[in-house]
């Protein structure tokens, strides 16, 4: 028996030798070519009538081998997307920011590790270090000012906006999200703020420094910025946003800012970008510093890195980023130990730009080894049905109701699978209970990978009429720049905006509410029970306080 055992587990050491053997193999060019032909064609398979599409290139070795393009750049004259249309990079553009700032490091002129406020000195002291490194790694804590223009109505979509006016907006948040360093939250903010400080350093305008530094030397020749979007850009593909099939609508980025997007390419200029990336022709150094991931303040390290996420795809190593601008969306990875690069560029909603990236990839450098999966932990439907009620995360204010469904729970409609420790897991997250005295759970703990917030137990709360009177009134907020009115008609609270925002609020618990959008609002009270401040939370935006201006605002 117990030779069988052993010969059984040197069989599975094989099997898994063998396997990250091949998964290290750098494959040939034939077996590249017929990977991204046969994703290629499931996509186009699955294009129906006219509709926007995507440019594909993949790479090897630092050569392309294969460049298609589906679909239509521009609907209205029927032009069609071409391997040489130029898009709009998405976020993609980060690591050609983060590459910038590097190389003034590298010039002796600046470092990483310097304060922001040495070259940004108008932004608020907040108290614990901000640095350049934190800004790179998504680590600063900075409320990400997209999310905060919308405060006021009309967001990025709605108005032009340009360099000075998001920066401004940056500089005028007196709080952040948290301390820098101990959290990663992706912030545009951070990628707007190092597109100044090289401006400020180099004393050269952003787009000339990269084209001087960046595009030239590499014979990116179709590369640029959209530091003005009326400036007309010949072979552009425009952007499009609306359901499969259309109706088609244009959506297309009205605004002169850069840094954290706003590169104009072809997924040509991409390879070649990877390229230099592969064989380091720019300097190891530089490479290095780009792919060296952040570390929060407690050591634990993130897989973002410096405008690039270094992680795995199927046991694979990938550095990669994905992107998306109004009705652009895109995917730019590099599989170093295979020297594969793989760019997708695509100007509509369909197909998805990574989904797309790694389709490719994964018909190139698979199949891959089935994970073995784990054994279902049956628990009696009466012990789980305990755990069900709302939950507040400690860390956002967001609520989240547990169910039971099938003798199965569901975190808000997602499966929450028990395990024999008697935790759940949730995605990728374990979530480890603590139960009172009764064993009704209070409260829980949920860690992904390190990263630990708290859940609680909590009451839904119906409001009463003198509840719902006492929130009612004109409600400001000077960071964001942003007024809201809260008014109750027909005992209902709604949060109007000039001149025709209507947003109708949903009680969740004690006074908090959640809006349409996703977003949180709630309401704290002074010393005395009094409510003083009003509060609303979204994505990439924790807390934008709200101080009172008017009294109550009530229609019957």
């Amino acid at each position: 028996m117990k030779t069988t055992i052993k010969s059984g587990w040197t069989i599975i050491a094989l099997i898994a030798l063998v396997s990250s053997v091949l998964l290290g193999q750098v494959p040939d060019q034939a077996k590249v070519i017929a990977g991204a032909e046969r994703a290629f064609e499931k996509v186009a398979k699955a294009a129906t009538g006219p509709s926007p599409g995507c440019a594909v290139g993949v790479s090897l070795n630092g050569q392309s081998v294969f460049e298609k393009a589906i679909g239509l750049a521009e609907m209205e004259h029927n032009v069609p997307n071409t391997p040489q249309t130029i898009f709009e990079s998405g976020s993609v553009a980060k690591q050609f920011t983060a590459t910038a700032v590097v190389l003034l490091s590298l010039d002796g002129k600046l470092s990483l590790d310097d304060p922001v406020r040495k070259h940004i000195p108008e932004l608020p002291e907040y108290g614990s270090p901000l640095t350049i490194r934190h800004l790179m790694n998504h680590t600063a804590g900075l409320r990400d000012w997209g999310t905060v223009m919308a405060l006021t109505g009309v967001g990025r979509g709605d108005r032009v906006v340009n360099q000075d006016l998001a920066i401004d907006l940056i500089v005028n948040q007196k709080g952040l999200d948290f301390v820098p360093g101990a959290e990663y939250s992706y912030s545009n903010s951070g990628y707007q703020l190092l597109a100044e400080i090289v401006e400020r350093v180099s004393k050269q305008k952003f787009p000339a420094f990269t084209a001087e530094r960046l595009f030239k030397p590499l014979g990116m020749i179709h590369s640029s910025w959209r530091d003005d979007y009326q400036r007309l850009v010949p072979g552009r593909a425009q952007a499009y946003g609306g359901p499969t099939g259309g109706p088609y609508r244009l959506v297309m980025p009205f605004m002169n800012v850069y840094g954290n997007g706003g590169m104009l390419t072809t997924v040509g200029d991409w390879l070649k970008w990877n390229a230099m990336l592969e064989s380091r022709s720019m300097g190891a150094p530089l490479v290095e510093a780009l792919e060296t991931v952040g570390v929060l303040n407690d050591n634990r390290k993130i897989t973002y890195a410096l405008g690039l996420t270094v992680d795995k795809f199927n046991g694979i190593r990938e550095v990669s980023h994905s992107g998306a601008t109004a009705g652009y969306q895109t995917f730019l990875a590099r599989y170093p130990d295979q020297k594969l690069s793989v760019a997708v560029l695509c100007n509509g909603p369909n197909p998805n730009a990574v989904s797309l990236g790694q389709s490719i990839a994964g018909e190139i450098l698979g199949p891959f080894p089935v994970p073995p999966q784990p054994e279902p932990y049956v628990v009696k439907p009466v012990e789980l049905n305990k755990f069900t009620g709302l939950w507040r995360n400690e860390r956002t204010r967001s609520s989240a109701m547990i169910t039971l469904e099938n003798d199965a729970l569901r975190f808000s409609g997602s499966p929450l699978r028990a395990q024999p420790d008697g935790s759940f897991l949730l995605g990728n997250s374990r979530i480890t209970f603590k139960l009172d005295k009764d064993g009704k759970p209070i409260s829980g703990e949920s860690n992904q990978n390190g990263d630990v917030f708290r859940i609680t137990a909590v009451s839904p709360w119906d409001p009463t009429a003198g509840d719902l009177a006492a929130l009612a009134g004109d409600w400001r907020s000077d960071e964001a720049g942003a007024l809201f009115k809260l008014v109750i008609e027909g005992g209902k609270p709604f949060l109007t905006q000039r001149p025709s925002t209507k947003l109708p609020l949903r009680p969740t618990y004690k006074d908090t509410f959640t809006a349409p959008g996703g977003q949180v609002v709630w309401f704290t009270r002074d010393a005395k029970g009094k409510i003083d401040k009003m509060h609303i939370g979204a994505s990439r935006m924790r807390d934008m306080p709200f101080l009172r201006v008017g009294g109550p605002a009530v229609n019957k």
